[in-house]
């Protein structure tokens, strides 16, 4: 801004040498106009990092909340494409959606959620995976997970129901019955449908089950000393998974295979030393290209999906990128940006999609949108994060801290 600005009028640079125990600054003079402008203060930014920052109770490894980012952000585009779609009335829906790439790249989005399956897999197992079977001790995880996760789900929850009384949507049997059955993280099984009141909530009743299952897979993978025993006990889970088949809407065996990825990817990470090597940087980066927008073979897409869980682990190149305290700390916010961003964006297209609809194609118009509205969630967004997800976060991990202390990295 200072150099635009000197180009139009001269500005005098003056030192201000700093008193004991203050920070010298540089203060830039402007005698036409009367004002100064001062060089960004590197605390403030950095005491705004430390603010957004998650808190962890396990070792923090800064890839995983690189790869909630590239989990989210695809999702986010993915369901602001669809409400731009829903309310705005200048284009042909059907028609968009079955001759335009943008829209095709965008709906791919909703492969992010599959990469939050292996992420929670690979999270979920890593502080168990080298325990022995009278090590296993539960009490602790779940009370984590129970502070963790439900009181942002169920003020969220509440949130909408609210919102959608007010809306008159439906009558309150309706949506109290929706409610009641999301609360339980039964919706998907009792209606067979996507949660009315928060429909994001559907993957989460999936987490929820697979919470429930996890430490029953663990006393399973340690039944025996036998070397081989867990490679065996994983291919019968991926089989079962495969063959089950409980529900005709969403279940979580429709999804395991993911999960199981990223436990297969913690068992390697911990028990296999790997290094780390520039072929790294290239499997994770044409991975994560092949798994949102290639691969429909649900083989390919589970082994692609392993194969980047480890990758992020071992990048050359990429990890100082991939790890940017900003890609982490978008990637920490993801469950509080996952809860509210389809009302958000369903919200924001209601009132404003045909508004700004200034352009006269849907590429112009959508990506014009998607640059004002999906950084500006993120903002709001924030709030939420601050004063209900990260409290919660942050007294969770009183139940979560080893007796050991860990180095961070």
């Amino acid at each position: 801004m200072t150099t635009i600005i000197g180009r139009i009028l001269p500005l005098k640079k003056v030192f201000r040498p700093s008193s004991i125990g203050t920070r010298s600054t540089i203060k830039y003079k402007c005698p036409s106009v009367g004002f100064s402008l001062y060089s960004p203060n590197p605390m403030k930014i950095t005491r705004l990092k430390e603010l957004l920052s998650r808190k962890s109770s396990q070792k923090f490894i800064p890839e995983i909340d690189a790869l909630r980012f590239f989990a989210i952000i695809p999702v986010m585009f993915a369901h602001m494409s669809q409400a731009f779609l829903e309310y705005n009335v200048n284009f042909d829906r059907a028609l968009i959606e079955s001759e335009s790439l943008l829209r095709e790249i965008c709906f791919r989005g909703n492969i992010g959620v599959e990469l939050f399956f292996g992420i929670s897999g690979f999270i979920l197992t890593l502080p168990f995976i080298n325990l022995k079977r009278s090590e296993l001790k539960f009490k602790k995880y779940f009370l984590r997970r129970l502070i963790r996760i439900e009181p942002p789900y169920i003020i969220a929850l509440i949130l909408f129901f609210v919102v959608h009384i007010v809306m008159g949507s439906e009558s309150i049997g309706f949506l109290w019955e929706r409610f009641l059955s999301s609360f339980f993280y039964l919706h998907n099984l009792v209606h067979e449908s996507y949660s009315y009141i928060l429909p994001p909530a559907w993957s989460l009743e999936l987490e929820i089950q697979f919470y429930l299952l996890m430490p029953l897979f663990l006393y399973l993978f340690k039944a025996f000393k036998f070397k081989y025993w867990r490679p065996i006990v994983y291919a019968i889970l991926l089989v079962v998974a495969l063959n089950l088949n409980v529900s005709p809407h969403l279940e979580l065996s429709d999804y395991f295979k993911y999960f199981l990825a990223g436990i297969v990817a913690a068992d390697v990470y911990k028990n296999i030393k790997l290094p780390k090597h520039i072929i790294w940087d290239v499997v994770f980066t044409a991975g994560l290209l092949l798994f949102f927008f290639y691969f429909e073979d649900w083989f390919l897409r589970t082994l692609t999906l392993f194969l980047i869980l480890i990758a992020s682990l071992h990048l050359v190149l990429l990890r100082q990128m991939v790890t940017n305290k900003w890609v982490t700390i978008i990637g920490g916010m993801c469950y509080s940006l996952y809860l509210l961003h389809f009302p958000f964006y369903h919200l924001v297209m209601k009132l404003f999609t045909n508004k700004l609809t200034i352009f006269s194609t849907y590429e112009m118009n959508f990506m014009f949108q998607a640059l004002i509205f999906i950084p500006l969630s993120i903002v709001c967004i924030t709030a939420f994060y601050l004063l209900v997800e990260k409290p919660f976060m942050v007294l969770s991990q009183r139940y979560g801290k080893s007796k050991v202390p860990k180095k961070v990295e």
